[in-house]
């Protein structure tokens, strides 16, 4: 089951242009396509006649033309023409999904038709507009169920060993002090390490010459959305009271799109004060991160895996889990209001 009644992720709009784009969401088929004024149309990946995806097919000005036997679609999802044929009843027509652009992202409404509030929109993906900042972005397909990825996002004790290379050290997991914390529907879960050794991706761009205090908070907002600050400044100058020595930071927020009950699309965006003139630097630090995302599908990927061989083989939560709990509570009672039961 999915929440529907949201804004997802279904595209970064620099990859949505005029050729028609295939994306499933919420195991729903959807083409999406710019019309020449570059508004974004997400329509039912579906043609109405035979079934052929819509994406197969070729823009004709601002319609869609169906690649199988040339039926054309308006950005409505109606069909505006059947070779051969002059009557069109008004049922021949396609799903059409609200979507807007906004923070170099493509949102499409995946609920109601007729309840898509923009005010929901998503706007921690707003740092990507930040001026004089350098930004990264990343979609990927991964072969999990989304709760997975929602699970690993609020627990970064995994950073110790997943990501031991570069991002993470054994104090991640063996010294924090870790707060999970629950306003509404927003979680936010705060992890500080305070004077350790700093992580070799730290230590290569933050250029500590001694042990750092560190911090990672990591905020959720339903169904699958994440903006996470990963910072440090030198130790015991005053990192938690927001200042500090060689203060140095950056920001990761996380779309994550369910495709059907065992696969996700999941969009990824770095986004950090352009803190070098060294082009050099800054692409290895991406290529870091990059790497850092490669070594979580893994697990995903894997994990999901396992799963399937026995999906009611038992799970034991330990003390980090506090934050994807709540996080999974959340979920839990919003499905159960959209279906209109008692959670």
């Amino acid at each position: 089951m999915f929440l529907r009644n949201y804004w997802y992720v279904a595209a970064w709009a620099r990859d949505l242009g005029r050729e028609p784009l295939a994306r499933i969401m919420l195991n729903e088929p959807v083409v999406l396509f710019r019309k020449r004024d570059g508004t974004p149309v997400a329509l039912e990946d579906r043609c109405i006649h035979r079934r052929l995806p819509l994406s197969m097919g070729r823009l004709i000005g601002d319609d869609i033309q169906c690649h199988y036997h040339g039926l054309v679609f308006d950005g409505t999802g109606a069909c505006v023409k059947i070779p051969g044929q002059e009557r069109i009843a008004s049922a021949v027509r396609v799903k059409s999904y609200p979507a807007v652009e906004r923070n170099q992202c493509i949102f499409v409404w995946m609920g109601d038709p007729d309840a898509p509030d923009e005010s929901r929109i998503p706007t921690h993906f707003s740092v990507l507009d930040n001026e004089g900042w350098t930004t990264s972005l990343v979609d990927r397909p991964v072969k999990c169920h989304y709760q997975l990825i929602n699970d690993n996002l609020l627990d970064l004790s995994h950073l110790a060993t997943v990501h031991a290379s570069t991002v993470g050290t054994a104090h991640v997991a063996d010294v924090a002090d870790v707060v999970a914390e629950r306003d509404g529907d927003h979680v936010k879960v705060s992890r500080w390490t305070m004077d350790v050794p700093a992580a070799t991706t730290y230590q290569q761009f933050g250029q500590y010459d001694g042990n750092i205090d560190r911090w990672q908070v990591s905020e959720f907002f339903p169904p699958a959305y994440f903006r996470i600050n990963n910072g440090a400044a030198s130790a015991d100058t005053g990192a938690r009271d927001g200042q500090g020595d060689k203060r140095w930071d950056f920001w990761v927020s996380h779309g994550i799109t369910p495709v059907t009950e065992a696969t996700t699309h999941y969009y990824w965006a770095l986004a950090h004060n352009t803190w070098t003139d060294d082009a050099g630097d800054i692409a290895e630090f991406h290529r870091q991160c990059h790497h850092v995302v490669g070594e979580d599908l893994e697990v995903f990927d894997a994990q999901q895996a396992c799963i399937d061989l026995d999906p009611e083989a038992p799970t034991f939560n330990i003390r980090y889990d506090a934050g994807p709990m709540m996080a999974r509570r959340i979920i839990d009672r919003l499905l159960s209001e959209e279906a209109g039961q008692t959670p």
